[in-house]
C-alpha cells in the first residue's frame, strides 16, 4: 500500500478512504508537508499538547487504496543542524516544493510521503538545531530537540545527515548521530549528503571533495549502476567506513551551476534508487502511532515526577504517558484525552534539571542494571546544592 494513506489513517485523518477535514487544521503554507506533528515544546503537554496538522497535498490520498493490508515501507530520517539544506534535499527527493530558506523553519516532526516511484517511502524532517529561542525556554528547547532526534532515529531505516562545507560542529554532530544510531540499531544505513550550496564550478567542487570527503573521512570514490540499457545511469558517490560499517557520501552543488550539472541529477537518482532497492529495510509506515509509543518510553525519565505516599512507599501521582485525543487532532497526556477545553486545568510538571547531552544534542543515558530502562546520565561534577 502507498505510504500516504497509511500515514493519514494513523493520524486519524483518513477513514474509509475519505479525508476527515472537519477536525483538522490545514497548514497555511502553500507548499507544506503531508503531516506535521507540532512537537515544538515538551512544556506544551501541560495544556493543549501537540497538534497534528495536515498539509495541502494530502488530497492525493483519496485516490489511493486505503486498504491497510500492506503497511510497510522505507522510512528515512533527514537530519542536520539548522540551515544546512535538509528541506532543499527533500524538495529534490520528493519532487515537491517544501518550505525552505533562512526565514522558514521546519516545525516539530514534519512528515512527507513519497509519490509515484517512491510511494512506499516516508521522509521525516525535524526542527533544525541551533535556532534562536528566548533564554527562559532554553532547557525546554534543548530537551524537545533531543527528543525529536531520538524519535527520528527510532523510526527510520535510513539516516541522511545533511552538511554544507564541513565544520567542526558538523563532525561532532555526525559522530553523535553515528554513535547513537549504532546503539539503537546497527543495521540502519547512513548517507551523508554534502550540500555544497555555494559551490558553482566543477573545479571548486573537486577541491572540496578532496579536502573534506577524501581526506577527513578517508572516503574513496565508487559507482553503482541504476537502470538498464539506454536508460541506465552510472551514479558516483564516495564510501567511507566507521567501525566496519559503510557510510555513503553524496554531493550536491549550487542549483543551476556547472557543478550541479555534474552532480545533482545523478545524486538524486542514486539516493532514490537506494531506497527502492532496500526491500530488507522496510518497516511499519504508521509513524504516528510508533512515535507515541516511543515517546512514552522516554517521558518518565525526562520529567521530574510528583510522588505521593502510599503504604509508606512513594509512588508517582500519575503515569506520565501520551496518546491521541479522543475527538481533537492533538497528542495529549493520557488523563487529558477526553477534555473538551485543553487550556483548562494545566498539568504542572517540571523537566529533569540534570539531563546530560552529548555534542550532537542527544540524551546521554545509561541502562539500569536492575530494570533495563533508559535513565538520564547526570553530571557528576555538579555540587550537592546545584
Amino acid at each position: 500500500m502507498a505510504a500516504l494513506p497509511v500515514l493519514l489513517v494513523g493520524a486519524g485523518a483518513l477513514v474509509g478512504g475519505k479525508l476527515v477535514w472537519g477536525m483538522f487544521r490545514k497548514s497555511p503554507d502553500p507548499t507544506p508537508y503531508d503531516v506535521i506533528v507540532r512537537i515544538n515544546s515538551l512544556e506544551e503537554l501541560s495544556t493543549t499538547g501537540w497538534e497534528i496538522v495536515l498539509g495541502q497535498n494530502v488530497d492525493d490520498a483519496t485516490s489511493q487504496n486505503p486498504n491497510m493490508g500492506d503497511s510497510r515501507g522505507v522510512v528515512i530520517a533527514v537530519l542536520g543542524s539548522y540551515n544546512r539544506g535538509k528541506t532543499f534535499l527533500l524538495n529534490l527527493l520528493c519532487n515537491t516544493r517544501l518550505p525552505n530558506g533562512n526565514l522558514v523553519h521546519t516545525e516539530g516532526l514534519s512528515i512527507t510521503a513519497g509519490r509515484k516511484d517512491a510511494e512506499h517511502t516516508i521522509f521525516i524532517d525535524t526542527a533544525g538545531s541551533d535556532t534562536a529561542i528566548p533564554t527562559d525556554k532554553l532547557d525546554d528547547r534543548k530537551a524537545t530537540e533531543a527528543l525529536l532526534k531520538e524519535i527520528a532515529l527510532h523510526l527510520c531505516s535510513f539516516i541522511i545527515i545533511v552538511v554544507n562545507r564541513l565544520r567542526g560542529s558538523d563532525q561532532s554532530y555526525i559522530r553523535g548521530v553515528l554513535n547513537h544510531s549504532e546503539e539503537l540499531d546497527s543495521n540502519k544505513r547512513v548517507f551523508i549528503v554534502h550540500n555544497l550550496m555555494d559551490v558553482i564550478t566543477v573545479e571548486d567542487a573537486e577541491k572540496i571533495i578532496k579536502s573534506e570527503i577524501e581526506l577527513i573521512f578517508g572516503a574513496k570514490a565508487d559507482t553503482f549502476n541504476v537502470g538498464r540499457g539506454k536508460n541506465s545511469t552510472n551514479v558516483k558517490y564516495y564510501s567511507s567506513k566507521k567501525n566496519g560499517k559503510e557510510i555513503r557520501h553524496f554531493i550536491f552543488a549550487k542549483d543551476g551551476s556547472p557543478a550541479a550539472k555534474i552532480w545533482n541529477q545523478q545524486t538524486t537518482i542514486g539516493i532514490i534508487n537506494s531506497f527502492s532497492e532496500a526491500t530488507t529495510s522496510r518497516r511499519s509506515l504508521d509513524v504516528l502511532n510508533e512515535t507515541i509509543n516511543f515517546v512514552n518510553t522516554r517521558l518518565p525519565q525526562l520529567v521530574a515526577s510528583n510522588y505521593k505516599k502510599k503504604n509508606n512507599l512513594e509512588e508517582p501521582v500519575e503515569q506520565f504517558k501520551i496518546e491521541k485525543h479522543a475527538k481533537k487532532p492533538y497528542i495529549v497526556l493520557s488523563h487529558r484525552k477526553n477534555m473538551e477545553d485543553l487550556t483548562n486545568n494545566p498539568y504542572k510538571f517540571e523537566l529533569s534539571q540534570k539531563i546530560l547531552y552529548d555534542d550532537a544534542g542527544y540524551f546521554q543515558g545509561i541502562n539500569s542494571m536492575t530494570n533495563d530502562e533508559w535513565q538520564p546520565n547526570f553530571n557528576l561534577y555538579e555540587g550537592p546544592d546545584e
